[in-house]
């Protein structure tokens, strides 16, 4: 199983998050790649099995600056004839405010969705930076793509 991961991060959370998943997903026995959105041509998700995003909310609730570009390429994408299962981690700050809390999670998924993409695990949202506490959340988000993936692969 091909799975790349793709994070976003000023502050080094998202980055944390992204590091953490390659872990998990290579002890799952996936092969996986890692680097940044911004550097990240999105047609070249086409050619994994997974692709996982790692994110943090800029203020305002939107999507971080430096992603706009990758996220409007999305737009563009149609994953419909080769199914890409997807998963998405979200860092946040509630300082901003519930409803701007952790938004771009949501903003992710809607693209990749209309996309044609396959929702493979609910979005990992944390505050802050992860801790020990969160482990659990990120093995059961590996599991639960890791078996998405293969209930695609055998349709």
């Amino acid at each position: 199983m091909k799975v790349l991961i793709l994070y976003a991060s000023i502050t080094g959370n998202a980055k944390g998050m992204a590091r953490i998943l390659t872990q998990f997903f290579e002890h799952a026995g996936a092969s996986v790649s890692i680097g940044e959105m911004q550097q990240t041509d999105a047609a070249k998700l086409a050619g994994y099995d997974a692709v996982i995003l790692s994110t943090y909310t800029w203020s305002g609730g939107v999507i971080p600056e430096e992603t706009q570009d990758f996220y409007a390429d999305l737009q563009q994408l149609d994953f419909s004839q080769k199914p890409l299962v997807f998963g998405i981690a979200g860092t946040g700050d509630k300082f901003y405010g519930q409803d701007r809390y952790n938004t771009a999670p949501d903003h992710f998924e809607a693209v990749l969705t209309s996309a044609g993409a396959i929702k493979g695990a609910d979005s990992i949202k944390i505050e802050q930076g992860a801790t020990q506490a969160d482990m659990p959340a990120f093995a059961a988000f590996t599991k639960a793509i890791v078996a998405k993936v293969k209930a695609v692969q055998q349709d």
